[in-house]
């Protein structure tokens, strides 16, 4: 009778682990839900300049929101990782690229070598 007892028992719980190893972890994304996002919808949401540049990004809905997603190779690994931005995310960088630029445009035309309030370099007397 014993024997039976711990035979069931042991059984039970070679059931439980073996169960236990089949059943995959719990995902954190599990509840997300991704889909292609078609050219009028990212044109309606975005301007023109920043439509300009998310041309070269993969469009995507992630939960009804707009992701632009591209495909990088770390330095270093050979393994490539998708990395998605958000619509505001890239409306900053496409803000932060035209100001560098205009920045950069600006400062080629300034000559710094004179002294201050004096004529422009290159200038005559």
């Amino acid at each position: 009778m014993v024997a039976h007892y711990f035979a069931r028992c042991g059984l039970l719980m070679s059931v439980m682990v073996l169960s236990a190893c089949a059943s995959s972890p719990p995902d954190d994304k599990a509840g997300a839900r991704w889909s292609v996002a078609t050219e009028q919808e990212v044109a309606a949401a975005l301007d023109e300049k920043t439509f300009e540049a998310a041309k070269g990004l993969v469009w995507l809905k992630k939960d009804g929101k707009l992701m632009f997603c591209k495909r990088y190779r770390e330095i270093g690994s050979s393994i490539p990782t998708t990395k998605c931005i958000t619509e505001a995310q890239l409306r900053t960088r496409v803000e932060n690229m035209t100001n560098y630029r205009d920045d950069m445009r600006n400062k080629g035309s300034k000559c710094t070598r004179g002294r201050a309030g004096g004529p422009p370099c290159g200038g005559g007397t």
